[in-house]
């Protein structure tokens, strides 16, 4: 920016504030009255605001986010009564079931090695990826019969 070379810096951070109410005295050629338009019309914009710390972000974050602890222990192991206790009871099965409750009481009655519950996980997860696969397989399969391939 050579045409800036005869501004001063305190010109120029006072013209980014906008102090001042009259353009200092320059060579026409340095600065023309459109390029002092431009300064006047983005004075307020032209500084910068430090970007918050991580720690700053964080705390801001955290203030906003609205993270509710469980209420008891039992959260998530309680089905309301509507009247029908056998409708109730279908639901709370369901919900134990489905987040693998009974299986962890059983398998915290005695302790399990390390090794033993290493192959377990392990095990589980194969169990898991080849079970997704094959649900893949049958999909393609059963569109491709929708299309008329078979």
């Amino acid at each position: 920016m050579s045409w800036l070379r005869g501004v001063t810096s305190a010109v120029l951070s006072s013209t980014a504030r906008g102090v001042f109410s009259q353009r200092p005295k320059l060579p026409a050629r340095m600065l023309s009255n459109a390029i002092w338009d431009t300064i006047d019309r983005t004075a307020g914009t032209a500084q910068k605001q430090n970007p918050p710390t991580p720690d700053e972000l964080w705390a801001e974050r955290s203030r906003s986010a609205t993270f509710n602890p469980p209420a008891d222990p039992y959260t998530g192991r309680r089905v309301f009564v509507n009247g029908d206790l056998s409708e109730a009871f279908r639901r709370l099965q369901t919900r134990l079931r489905r987040n693998r409750v009974m299986q962890e009481v059983s398998r915290q009655r005695r302790h399990e090695k390390k090794g033993v519950k290493r192959r377990r996980l392990s095990s589980e997860r194969w169990r898991r990826m080849f079970a997704n696969e094959v649900r893949k397989k049958v999909q393609l399969v059963s569109t491709i019969r929708r299309r008329g391939a078979y």
